[in-house]
């Protein structure tokens, strides 16, 4: 399997909160970094695999109805990845979530090692109150 493969595989395991899959595909040593100041996004700033593994496993419950989340656009050299992805679902709550996604993925031996995750934090936060 390609890297981009993989990235594409990762995404749609994630648009499902499907944890198993997610697990399977992540290094023991996996991080996960938000953009944004974590004094205004509680979310942002360097995560661990527990933290992501716990974040998506809670999926179901944050958007009922599922979400669309479509890579649109990506580039790989070596073992990085760039993935560009838009994301839009209905929110517990009723709230429209519709945000864009820049993602850098740090690939190893198969499996992501480091997600990067840039999107607009504003958005994120109005809409979860996070």
């Amino acid at each position: 399997m390609s890297n981009k493969e993989i990235v594409a595989k990762f995404v749609e395991a994630m648009r499902l909160s499907d944890v198993e899959t997610l697990n399977s595909m992540i290094t023991d040593d996996f991080s996960w970094w938000i953009a944004g100041k974590s004094d205004y996004l509680q979310t942002a700033g360097e995560h661990s695999k527990e933290f992501f593994i716990g974040f998506f496993g809670s999926g179901g419950d944050m958007f009922p109805n599922g979400a669309s989340f479509e890579v649109t656009g990506m580039i790989a050299e070596a073992n990085m990845v760039a993935a560009e992805a838009h994301m839009t679902a209905t929110t517990a709550m009723g709230s429209v979530y519709d945000n864009l996604y820049h993602f850098l993925f740090e690939i190893a031996d198969g499996r992501i090692k480091r997600m990067k995750e840039y999107m607009d934090t504003h958005h994120a936060k109005v809409i979860f109150g996070l």
